[in-house]
């Protein structure tokens, strides 16, 4: 079986779907271990602390907030510029029951649903997952529940995870 979509891409469905990872990446937990790092720092600084703990938190602090800032930073960048190369902003989709096919201005690449190790699922669009760093965002208004269907059937029986 086969289905096909042409899938439309804008900067801001990109810059939400680069927050979405970031997010669920970085998660709150992240941002909670920092806030309290952040607020032990505070305190000795403010009691007048100026032991090897101090400068080890705050070393831990800037590395933690660099890392966070990087991954948004990076992926943004990454897809704004694939955006721009597209030309036109859009692709086709092409789904079978052993690969997917994916092409654009850019090029076009099949790979087999093994390829896929998470889709996460949000209301507007999907992340397909290939390790914990890379992605491609599907946007969804042009591809039918059907065609939803069948991709997340695909996916799961090659063994990816679906979330959301």
């Amino acid at each position: 079986m086969t289905h096909q979509t042409t899938l439309r891409y804008s900067e801001t469905l990109l810059r939400r779907s680069v927050f979405a990872f970031w997010r669920r990446t970085v998660g709150l937990g992240f941002v909670v271990a920092l806030v309290f790092v952040g607020g032990g720092l505070a305190q000795l600084l403010y009691k007048g602390d100026t032991s090897w703990i101090v400068g080890a938190l705050a070393v831990a602090l800037v590395v933690g907030v660099s890392f966070i800032v990087v991954i948004y930073v990076v992926h943004f960048r990454n897809a704004m510029q694939k955006f721009r190369d597209m030309g036109t902003p859009e692709a086709l989709l092409v789904v079978e029951d052993k690969a997917f096919t994916l092409t654009s201005g850019i090029g076009s690449t099949s790979l087999a649903w093994s390829s896929i190790a998470e889709v996460w699922c949000f209301k507007d669009f999907w992340l397909l997952l290939f390790s914990k760093a890379q992605f491609s965002t599907i946007p969804l208004a042009n591809v039918s529940p059907e065609m939803q269907t069948f991709v997340l059937q695909r996916v799961r029986s090659a063994g990816g995870k679906i979330v959301g």
